[in-house]
């Protein structure tokens, strides 16, 4: 489970008394402010300002059971703590991983779920980590079931002491009263990434949206036609045929998640078994990718080299009677490449090429290359 019980940021709060026969908390208050931000995103922050108030707690962060990474909502008031979590490596040492169980369970979960205080004081998690950041009591809430869990972490200080049972009962009950949070949040995310897709669609860019886990979520109709011998979806995760491209592939998305500021990286060029190249473009679209509760995290690009100039081709093939063949040679040529280049690219000899040329002379009524690429140029746009 994706740092189940360290909250990155924390707004600072003070506890509040309550009267016994009285709710120690203001549910109402605090879902309010939750369902107001799964349908603004803006909104997230004060979200979890007023969740470290409503429960007397130091600080609280919104943190992705699935799919662990860098940039999460929160509370600005732990970020000395998040900077020793992640530079002295303790989000592989994190012992609160260990009440998972109890936490999709019951609702919520403290660190008596995770282990007993004679171990805690034994603990380096807990006596280096938490001790030195002057963090004690915990409580992560569940928001959300099944695929869509996502964690509430609320932290508090030494003095601010432990969670109790009633509070602990209180924030159990309001576990399970958010499952409507979740939902909207991943409906409305979801509805903004398939107008992308359908955008993309429309202007024949092959596109896909991939989750916190670089798992696809949704695929658009370009892009389910380059699903085959060259990028296939197994697993739920899209792969390359070959080792090499599959693992630059996996490398450029890693990047992208694991990039705090980062919107785009590089395009990857992956070789097609055919010859043609595939030119992916991974990114994070502004506006679509806010939401903390998003229910996808980026979206990749694809552009097909064969596709691109299939349009020009099949002018070249109307005009002049090509076979594909030869209109791809054709195509090439008048673009500016090179006989061996074009050779090296499609995997083909020079004498299979050059008698394609002979028969392109032919059709077009040209002898030599300059003449056939003058005659050509105005039938493909210029780079």
């Amino acid at each position: 489970m994706a740092q189940l019980g360290y909250a990155f940021r924390g707004a600072a709060a003070h506890s509040t008394t309550s009267e016994w026969w009285m709710e120690p908390f203001d549910l109402q208050r605090l879902s309010r402010v939750l369902a107001a931000a799964a349908i603004d995103p803006s909104l997230w922050t004060e979200a979890l300002q007023t969740a470290a108030e409503c429960t007397g707690s130091y600080g609280a962060v919104l943190l992705p059971v699935v799919g662990a990474l860098p940039i999460v909502a929160a509370t600005p008031s732990m970020d000395r703590s998040a900077n020793v979590y992640v530079s002295d490596g303790w989000q592989g040492r994190d012992e609160r991983y260990r009440g998972k169980a109890a936490f999709l369970a019951n609702g919520v979960a403290t660190d008596d779920d995770c282990m007993p205080l004679d171990a805690r004081k034994r603990s380096p998690f807990y006596q280096e980590f938490l001790r030195n950041c002057n963090l004690s009591g915990w409580a992560g809430v569940r928001i959300g079931r099944e695929d869509l869990v996502w964690n509430l972490s609320l932290q508090r200080t030494p003095e601010q002491g432990s969670y109790s049972a009633r509070e602990l009962r209180a924030l159990s009950e309001l576990s399970n009263s958010l499952d409507s949070v979740v939902q909207t949040c991943a409906a409305l995310g979801l509805a903004k990434g398939e107008s992308a897709l359908s955008a993309f669609d429309f202007s024949k860019r092959a596109a896909l949206l991939l989750d916190r886990s670089g798992h696809v979520v949704r695929v658009n109709p370009a892009a389910e036609r380059l699903i085959g011998l060259d990028l296939q979806i197994s697993a739920g995760r899209i792969r390359c045929q070959d080792p090499k491209s599959n693992e630059l592939l996996h490398n450029a998305i890693r990047a992208l998640f694991w990039s705090v500021e980062a919107f785009t990286i590089a395009p990857i060029v992956l070789q097609k078994v055919s010859g043609g190249r595939l030119v992916i473009y991974p990114m994070r679209l502004t506006g679509l990718t806010d939401s903390p509760l998003s229910l996808f995290h980026a979206i990749l690009v694809i552009s097909d080299t064969d596709l691109t100039q299939s349009a020009g081709m099949m002018t070249l093939r109307e005009a002049f009677e090509l076979t594909a063949a030869e209109s791809r040679l054709a195509w090439a040529l008048a673009s500016g490449k090179d006989l061996e280049s074009f050779a090296a690219e499609r995997g083909l000899s020079k004498q299979t090429l050059r008698n394609q040329l002979k028969s392109v002379f032919m059709k077009t009524g040209t002898h030599r290359q300059a003449q056939l690429v003058m005659m050509l140029s105005n039938l493909v746009p210029e780079k």
